[in-house]
């Protein structure tokens, strides 16, 4: 190197901090999901919010998404969130028995309607204390809930209460199971990510499913009938281990803390309402093309018989759950509050 080069490189560095340039490389972060990388609300909420935290974040940190269950499957994401598997991850509260206890009370059939009130309500217990205990050790940036929910089957076609019995349907954690009993039918455990497989090879008739995880997880094509009752699905949640959250420079907290809340939640459940919009076009039109899905509702006196029936799985959550029956008031004025534009 000639001395006029090695004259000028300690000047060329000093120029490039004086610009600014980062004197250390970004925290890498890894967010896992475990739906397809082009699933709804990965392209309309998820990625949008990763971008936004990279950017409010000045460089601090780098998140970047594995999607295909790369880092965790639906039923162990929580797990590797946790392990440190993942550092960010799309996790379902009823996959973690015994953790989330209180937020079950996304579980409970008929609770709400809409996405957008349901993720709503779920943050505001949060944000207000209520089930804030559920959430100790883990950093919460956002709530959803599954709208729409329905019991798709393979051939049965549900119009009564009686019509269950017998039928091996999927379902969600024990909230979905003792209401399936309740009803009548026989539950079956099965990950969101699997109901396709298990429908098709015959393992369960039908199941007990949002009609979000319809499309995305291909269910419409190995089932006919779609009974489109609100006894809702379960709550999802976009999670960080507090321990690692805290490691993290005080800049990309600030970010994350700025990306995350009510809005995010807000638009996680705008987001799944859009979805269901969507899927009930695509089934009218395959219904239309002969290719076998039917949507249809109860007559209102019918699905008053399986609202009283599902009434003592509601009456003993709520006697079992430390401070239960404030929570289930508490979400019940919440959504009716949402339902008038609150």
């Amino acid at each position: 190197m000639s001395r006029r080069i090695s004259a000028l490189v300690p000047a060329a560095l000093a120029a490039a901090m004086a610009l600014g340039a980062p004197a250390h490389a970004a925290t890498e972060l890894k967010l896992g999901t475990f739906g397809p990388p082009q699933s709804f609300f990965y392209v309309e909420v998820v990625v949008p919010w990763l971008n936004a935290v990279n950017k409010d974040a000045g460089g601090a940190v780098a998140i970047k998404h594995y999607g295909n269950s790369v880092l965790g499957t639906a039923g162990t994401m929580y797990d590797s969130v946790m392990s440190g598997a993942a550092d960010i991850g799309w996790a379902l509260p009823h996959t973690a028995p015994g953790k989330f206890v209180k937020s079950t009370i996304i579980e409970l059939p008929f609770g709400y309607d809409k996405g957008e009130h349901g993720a709503v309500a779920f943050w505001r217990l949060y944000a207000k204390g209520l089930i804030a205990s559920d959430f100790e050790g883990v950093k919460l940036f956002g709530l959803t809930a599954w709208p729409a929910a329905a019991i798709q089957t393979k051939s049965a076609k549900i119009a009564k209460l009686e019509d269950l019995k017998g039928l091996k349907l999927r379902v969600a954690g024990k909230l979905q199971a003792d209401t399936v009993l309740a009803l009548g039918g026989t539950p079956v455990q099965v990950p969101v990510d699997q109901i396709f497989q298990a429908i098709d090879k015959g393992v369960i008739d039908g199941a007990w499913a949002s009609a979000t995880a319809t499309v995305q997880f291909r269910l419409h094509e190995v089932t006919k009938n779609f009974l489109d009752v609100p006894l809702n699905g379960a709550g999802g949640m976009l999670v960080m281990s507090q321990a690692n959250f805290a490691k993290l420079p005080a800049q990309a907290r600030a970010a994350f803390d700025k990306q995350s809340g009510e809005a995010t939640s807000r638009a996680l459940g705008r987001s799944n309402d859009g979805e269901v919009v969507r899927v009930m076009g695509i089934l009218a039109a395959r219904g239309k093309q002969g290719k076998g899905n039917t949507v249809y509702t109860l007559p209102a006196a019918e699905t008053e018989r399986w609202k009283k029936v599902a009434e003592p799985v509601i009456a003993a959550w709520a006697q079992r759950t430390p401070n239960g029956a404030a929570i289930l008031k508490a979400f019940r004025d919440e959504v009716a509050a949402l339902r008038q534009g609150s």
